[in-house]
């Protein structure tokens, strides 16, 4: 499923209008879709009563084209112009009409005529809004919030950046989001994404060969994007066959993390791990455990010969989770990445902390895996700007440094070097333990040691780490989910693509 910003998404307008020589028609387009979308929601439309709150722009041009589509189909109209008039042709030119079939249009509404309203559509403000809304304005959609039955939000709710999923002071609260085209990417990051409600896309005559040429960079991970990105488990096979991952984990202090990245490794499918740390993993005896020296806490530097052998003869290595931050674990996450340029690395956790350490180098087969206060250490930027465009500052950091990045969040980003980025969505907050992201590096690593490329074995990974939260909030709620649960349950999510 295909994403736009809101630059590619002008885009796609500009070049189709090009082809129509006239942008009503993909207004009409518009307008259609959402008639469709709100018929399939509330049935027939006789007898029953719209009120339609329009903007000045396109955006509540759309809503008076919805609104001559409703009144024709029976349903009691009225329009509310907020702003008291409209600016834009298509607005001005739609505005015309309604008034010509007597459709009633009026400059304010109160409370009791929303709540007595079947259907209140939202045509205040598009993708295009930047500022923050003014009083007036925050004070109609605080009505409509409180007041409406079921809202439908034109392309986006108004107040919603459709770029990041920030709000501009206030928002609508959609029932149901029609959005055109695409899925703008803002509206799948919080707070948008309690914001749209249900989101359906409505085709607005944009040719597949112009979304072919614009190549938007985004996509949203899907069940079957997840289910054509498996691996194939051939049946002349070994262990072999299925990739070797190293695990280099662990330190005095944090003995249960290389458990939890070899519990990822191997529930994804990886064929022989092996961990190296300064703790046994007696708790996992599938995994080969190779005991290091320590100093200081920390894996010693003395090993680094038995790690360079074991390197040697692994496909992929991932390293990081509770090594400490110390000299040796600076040491030992250095020497890995300048060494081992060839082999596909997963950095996790201290071993993101280190590299601000040190000048590093990233490649294309290596990927990070941080957390937003993780990347804030890493990029030098506060978690609060973090949080505020994950995906900018993401895509961004893989552009400058070469190497893919998958920020984890309720709205998880992966981002590749060449700029295309994926989006998961699944999960919930049954994932918010310790050890939940050290499951999720061992499955990265198990995947790409498959065979797969990093970027695909992150998109999978995320998925699935994510629906494994889902299955067990289904019986058991989100509180008490543990992160040797989430790779119990990976079996049953690849059953669930599989079939």
């Amino acid at each position: 499923m295909k994403i736009v910003s809101i630059d590619e998404m002008r885009e796609l307008e500009r070049r189709t209008n090009e082809i129509y020589e006239d942008e009503s028609i993909m207004m009409e387009h518009a307008a259609f879709s959402l008639y469709l979308a709100i018929e399939e929601e509330i049935g027939t439309f006789e007898g029953k009563h719209a009120l339609i709150f329009a903007g000045k722009g396109n955006n509540g041009g759309d809503a008076m084209a919805l609104a001559r589509n409703l009144h024709e189909s029976g349903m009691d109209v009225k329009v509310c112009l907020v702003f008291g008039d409209v600016s834009s042709p298509l607005a001005i030119k739609n505005l015309s009409i309604i008034k010509k079939m007597g459709i009633p249009v009026v400059d304010s509404i109160d409370k009791n005529e929303i709540r007595s309203a079947d259907i209140v559509i939202d045509g205040i403000f598009g993708i295009g809004l930047k500022s923050k809304i003014d009083e007036k304005i925050s004070q109609i959609i605080d009505m409509i919030n409180a007041n409406s039955k079921f809202t439908v939000s034109v392309d986006i709710p108004s107040g919603v950046d459709a770029q990041t999923g920030n709000v501009n002071g206030k928002a609508i609260i959609a029932s149901m989001t029609v959005t055109f085209g695409m899925i703008k990417r803002g509206m799948l990051f919080y707070p948008a994404r309690s914001l749209c409600g249900k989101i359906k896309v409505g085709k607005i005559g944009i040719p597949p060969e112009i979304i072919e040429e614009v190549n938007p960079k985004g996509e949203v991970t899907t069940f079957l994007d997840a289910k054509s990105l498996l691996p194939l488990r051939p049946p002349f096979s070994n262990k072999g066959t299925f990739g070797k991952v190293l695990v280099i984990s662990g330190s005095k202090n944090y003995t249960g993390t290389p458990t939890m990245v070899a519990l990822g490794a191997l529930r994804s499918g990886a064929g022989l791990v092996r961990i190296a740390s300064t703790s046994i993993a007696l708790s996992l005896p599938e995994a080969i455990s190779i005991p290091l020296e320590m100093e200081d806490s920390e894996i010693s530097l003395k090993n680094l010969p038995l790690i360079d052998d074991l390197v040697d003869i692994s496909d992929v290595i991932a390293i990081g989770p509770g090594i400490g931050t110390g000299k040796n674990a600076t040491g030992i996450v250095h020497h890995i990445l300048t060494k081992w340029k060839n082999k596909p690395i997963v950095i996790d956790a201290d071993g993101i902390n280190v590299l601000s350490k040190f000048d590093y180098e990233l490649l294309p087969n290596m990927i990070i895996t941080p957390h937003p206060g993780e990347f804030a250490r890493l990029t030098s930027k506060s978690i609060d700007e973090i949080l505020a465009d994950p995906l900018t500052h993401a895509i961004r950091f893989s552009n400058e440094k070469h190497a893919l990045t998958l920020l984890k969040g309720p709205t998880t980003v992966i981002a590749n070097p060449d700029g295309r980025y994926a989006i998961n969505i699944t999960g919930n907050s049954a994932l918010a333990k310790g050890g939940s992201g050290d499951v999720l590096t061992g499955m990265i690593a198990g995947f790409a040691a498959q065979g797969m490329n990093l970027f695909d074995a992150a998109k999978l990974s995320a998925y699935i780490h994510g629906r494994t939260s889902e299955l067990y909030a289904q019986d058991k709620g989100e509180y008490s989910m543990i992160a040797r649960e989430i790779g119990d349950l990976v079996p049953q999510i690849i059953k669930e693509l599989i079939q």
